[in-house]
């Protein structure tokens, strides 16, 4: 499954912002950095929906890695079977694109 990553800023979610004064009806952006480049996914009603949108997006699912394997450090033996599941989930889910693309 997808996980939405909590993050210490205005909306609640990584690579969401919160920007009321861009749009009344969609002030939430979903955004991350795709090869050292600022990559704009998007605006949603809630931060919720843009959030799924980042979590949808490969970085946003390195992003569910890295903090689901800080996380686990405090149990290292859930740790690292964790870190290997999702690294497979987000391989599989990489080359389903891929060759969706293709």
């Amino acid at each position: 499954g997808l996980t939405l990553v909590k993050a210490d800023n205005n909306a609640g979610y990584f690579g969401v912002a919160h920007n009321p004064q861009a749009s009344k009806h969609k002030p939430y952006a979903a955004q991350l950095r795709r090869g050292g480049k600022m990559v704009h996914l998007g605006n949603f009603a809630t931060a919720e929906e843009a959030a799924l949108c980042v979590a949808r997006s490969p970085e946003g699912q390195e992003a569910a890695i890295r903090r689901e394997s800080r996380t686990a450090m405090k149990r290292p033996a859930a740790a690292a079977a964790l870190a290997s599941a999702r690294r497979k989930e987000a391989s599989a889910f990489n080359a389903a694109i891929r060759t969706t693309i293709a």
